[in-house]
């Protein structure tokens, strides 16, 4: 069960600006080096500045939407890129839940990972959880409980469509 997906975080530095900023800076506020150098934790989840909001608890995030994932990195003075991170993940077998969860620390018992969707008319009547229409998400997105579960694959370096007009 492994798939691509996004996952924005902040960076605190010019890697990717020009061909000559290919090195990963040192920097223990830039989150994206550090996912870039050691490889995503757990243990850093909800430690970025402003984002401390975790719906399915103590977990790694991660969105099937670039723009959900935009939403989590940061502008820079000196530049007007962004950058995401294209990851590889495990899902295993996932919970689907539609509402927030908190306080999880672990998947719920007998899954491997969280998977939010949103909930709509065209998925109502197979939800495992069922509410009205949107419920508490506005995007799916993926949640692992393992550092083993998730693995950077590619950077993105882009601008975003608002600033080109």
């Amino acid at each position: 069960n492994e798939r691509l997906v996004f996952h924005g975080t902040p960076r605190h530095c010019s890697l990717g600006e020009r061909d000559s900023c290919t090195d990963l800076c040192s920097k223990s506020l830039c989150s994206l080096c550090g996912v870039l150098r050691e490889s995503f934790s757990v243990a850093r989840a909800g430690t970025a500045p402003d984002r401390n909001f975790l719906r399915f608890g103590h977990g790694i995030y991660t969105t099937n939407v670039s723009s959900k994932a935009d939403d989590y990195t940061n502008d820079l003075p000196h530049s007007s890129n962004r950058v995401l991170v294209v990851a590889k993940v495990l899902l295993g077998r996932a919970s689907v839940l539609h509402r927030n969860a908190k306080t999880l620390l672990v998947p719920p018992a007998g899954f491997d990972s969280v998977r939010g969707v949103v909930l709509s008319p065209h998925n109502a009547q197979h939800a495992q959880v069922l509410g009205e229409v949107g419920v508490d998400l506005n995007y799916d997105e993926q949640v692992l409980y393992r550092d083993d579960a998730i693995r950077p694959a590619y950077v993105i370096i882009y601008e975003p469509e608002s600033l080109l007009f």
